[in-house]
C-alpha cells in the first residue's frame, strides 16, 4: 500500500516555520528550510537531527534537486537563489528576481536549465552553467506562484495570482496555451511522472487534473476546505498523489481508472497550521511534510 498516513516517531520541532523540505537523492538525509533562512539536516534512517546551517539572509521559499542529482538550488523570499553541491557546499549566489519572493524553482530534464516563478510576474528561464537569464516569459498579469518544467519535454507550466495556468515553450519563448479552470490564485502545479497529466491547486480549494495532450480537464477534485498549499505525485504509483492545505490537512488521492474523485485517505490536523511542502522519499515508503507550525513530520505505512 502507498498510504503513508501513520506519523513516524520524528516530529522535529524548530524555532521557526518550516517552509520547504527535500530528500537528498539517495534518501539518506532529509533537508528542511525555515523562515530564518536556515538549512536543517536529518538522518533519513534514524530520523535524528544532524546539522543546522545558515543558507539565506531571508526566509527560505523552496528547494529543488537537479535530475542528475549533482546540484541543489534554493531560493529566498527576497529574490536570492543559490546553488549547492551534492554535499550541501555553497557554489554560487545570484539575485534572480528583483527583491521579491522566488516561489518555485524547477530544473529541465537535462539539468542544463531551470525555471523560476516570482512575485514580479516573472517566469524566468536560466542557463544553469552560466547563471544567465535566457528567457523572461511574459503573460501572467500578477504574481506567479508556481512553475514546473515538464519531466521529459521542452514545456513549462506556471500558475499565478491572475487565476490562470499557462503553458510555455521555453526554447521559442512562446506561450502554448492557457487553462482557465480556477476561480482564485493558482498556488501549485505538478506534472505527473509520465508527463501526460498536470495537476493544479488553487486558493479556490479545488484541485484540477488536465490531459496536456488534448488540453482537456479530466477531473475536478474537492476535498480541502482551505487553500491548496502543496501537491506531490507518488514516485512509482502513477495515479497517486498527495495534497496539503492551509488548514494543516493532508489528503491522499488515486486518480487512475480504478480511482475516485474523493480522497482515498484524509489526515485531518496532520499539522496545526499550513502544510507548506511535502516530499516522498525516493523509495516511496515515507512522506515528509513541512509546516507553518514549526514541525517536520514523517508519515509511514501503518505496520
Amino acid at each position: 500500500s502507498y498510504l503513508t498516513f501513520q506519523t513516524a516517531n520524528l516530529r522535529a520541532k524548530q524555532l521557526e516555520a518550516i517552509t520547504c523540505c527535500s530528500w537528498t537523492p539517495g534518501g539518506r538525509r532529509l533537508l528542511t528550510g525555515n523562515f530564518q533562512g536556515e538549512f536543517c539536516l536529518w538522518d533519513g534512517n534514524t530520523y535524528q537531527f544532524e546539522l543546522i546551517m545558515s543558507a539565506h539572509d531571508d526566509p527560505f521559499r523552496c528547494m529543488c534537486w537537479s535530475p542528475n542529482n549533482n546540484f541543489l538550488i534554493t531560493t529566498s523570499s527576497r529574490g536570492n537563489l543559490k546553488y549547492w553541491s551534492s554535499t550541501i557546499a555553497p557554489i554560487v549566489s545570484i539575485d534572480a528576481h528583483d527583491k521579491c519572493s522566488i516561489n518555485e524553482v524547477s530544473f529541465s530534464p537535462s539539468s542544463n536549465k531551470f525555471v523560476t516563478a516570482g512575485d514580479d510576474r516573472g517566469v524566468n528561464v536560466f542557463d544553469f552553467e552560466t547563471t544567465n537569464l535566457e528567457r523572461n516569459l511574459k503573460g501572467h498579469g500578477w504574481d506567479v506562484k508556481a512553475a514546473q518544467w515538464h519531466p521529459g519535454a521542452s514545456l513549462i507550466a506556471s500558475g499565478g495570482k491572475d487565476n490562470l495556468v499557462k503553458l510555455w515553450d521555453p526554447r521559442a519563448g512562446e506561450m502554448r496555451g492557457t487553462l482557465y479552470g480556477h476561480k482564485s490564485t493558482v498556488t501549485k502545479v505538478a506534472w505527473s511522472p509520465n508527463g501526460n497529466w498536470l495537476l493544479t491547486g488553487s486558493r479556490d480549494q479545488m484541485i484540477k487534473m488536465y490531459d496536456v495532450r488534448s488540453m482537456k480537464e479530466l477531473c475536478s477534485l474537492k476535498g480541502h476546505y482551505k487553500e491548496i498549499t502543496c501537491l506531490q505525485w507518488h514516485p512509482f504509483q502513477e495515479s497517486v498523489f498527495v495534497s496539503g492545505g492551509m488548514d494543516g490537512t493532508i489528503l491522499y488521492w488515486n486518480v487512475g481508472p480504478k480511482g475516485t474523485e474523493d480522497p482515498v485517505c484524509r489526515v485531518n490536523h496532520a499539522h496545526d497550521m499550513a502544510v507548506w511542502d511535502m516530499k516522498w522519499h525516493p523509495s516511496g515508503h515515507c512522506l515528509a511534510s513541512a509546516s507553518n507550525d514549526k514541525t517536520t513530520k514523517l508519515w509511514v505505512r501503518p505496520r
